[in-house]
């Protein structure tokens, strides 16, 4: 079989490099040799998690949550591979949103709802928020599907601050 895809691999050079020299002498460019050859560089699709990150204050619980700029949030999804999947990262704007584009290799995962979650991985100091509990992960949810685009959101992720709390 290895013997195989080398031949198929020199034949398919053999054919890009003696057609690129067309009899007018034109060169084909990178784009037209990689389409011939059957590659894509667009994505066929993708898949976008987003979110907000809230802080709430806890002893004055009439004041309206804040949003938490430059937090850093993760997604994990399980693969059912005996290897761990890894996290991936992403920080959060001004208003404290965030989206992750996640990679290519997980959008196959079934059920992506009940596989993947978030959760906050840093907050600035500044802003005194902590998990009530550090096991605390959020579900994602799909709100949109269409042409090889899926959206999910992990809605707003609530912080709880006390400000006993150093």
């Amino acid at each position: 079989m290895g013997s195989f895809f080398i031949l198929r691999c020199f034949l398919l050079f053999f054919f890009l490099f003696d057609g690129a020299f067309a009899a007018t002498g034109k060169i084909w460019s990178r784009a037209e040799m990689v389409e011939m050859a059957g590659y894509g560089e667009q994505k066929l699709s993708s898949v976008i998690i987003t979110g907000s990150l809230l802080c709430e204050n806890t002893s004055r619980p009439q004041l309206r949550p804040i949003a938490i700029p430059g937090a850093t949030v993760a997604i994990k999804c399980h693969t059912g591979h005996k290897r761990r999947s890894k996290w991936i990262k992403a920080v959060t704007d001004d208003v404290g949103e965030f989206e992750i584009d996640l990679p290519s290799q997980l959008h196959a995962i079934p059920d992506l709802e009940n596989t993947c979650f978030i959760k906050p991985v840093n907050v600035p100091k500044r802003y005194r928020c902590y998990h009530t509990c550090t096991n605390i992960h959020k579900r994602i949810k799909r709100v949109s599907s269409t042409n090889g685009l899926r959206v999910y959101t992990s809605g707003k992720i609530r912080l709880q601050s006390n400000s006993s709390r150093s």
